[in-house]
């Protein structure tokens, strides 16, 4: 019976173990993530990246047992490290949807997704003719976690006329996460603008 017992604890335990690495991101992903963050000529995102990464681990480690969110917190990392940032914002916008998260998990899940989004604007938009100081507004923001301070730069960076179009739909992903309606919002303004004067 002793034996039984003891055979029990332990297969308790190494389950236990893996299970809860079961919850976080592959390990080789976020090195290769952060590889190549560091790699870039632009200074700031390798800082970034690992501001993410220590979200990512955070969050994988509060979470526990959940494949679905170690699915997530992996393909956001994949596409990052593949330069697939729509979808890499897609990934990290979803975490907030997983069911049963608690207060504190979906303050991590959300801190995810705007460190990501720091991430893509800095990458993608930091050398946008015009943009550099609503780009770095925009970042520090998303970083800081204060959201509402980024979104006038967002809707200026949206309207730059210099944008490829990638960028467009790049942005426009970020826009519509942190300032839905904001395209309606603008096309209801331009077409005031039109309106012949009285």
């Amino acid at each position: 019976m002793k034996k039984l017992f003891v055979f029990l604890a332990t297969v308790a335990v190494v389950c236990g173990v893996n299970q809860t690495a079961c919850a976080q991101a592959d390990a080789g992903l976020i090195t290769k993530f952060l590889n190549t963050a560091k790699a870039a000529s632009d200074g700031q995102l390798g800082g970034i990246a690992s501001e993410l990464t220590g979200k990512v681990q955070a969050l994988g480690a509060a979470i526990g047992v959940n494949d679905a969110v170690k699915s997530t917190l992996d393909n956001t990392l994949k596409s990052l490290t593949g330069g697939k940032d729509v979808a890499a914002l897609t990934s990290a916008f979803d975490l907030v949807k997983a069911a049963k998260l608690t207060p504190d998990q979906i303050g991590l899940a959300k801190q995810v997704g705007n460190l990501a989004s720091a991430y893509v604007v800095q990458k993608n938009f930091a050398t946008l003719e015009g943009a550099e100081g609503d780009v770095s507004t925009i970042v520090k923001s998303l970083r800081d976690g204060k959201v509402a301070a980024a979104v006038p730069a967002l809707k200026n960076v949206a309207g730059n006329t210099h944008l490829s179009d990638g960028q467009k739909k790049l942005i426009k992903t970020v826009a519509d996460k942190y300032a839905p309606g904001w395209e309606k919002a603008k096309g209801a303004l331009d077409a005031i603008k039109k309106l012949p004067s009285f």
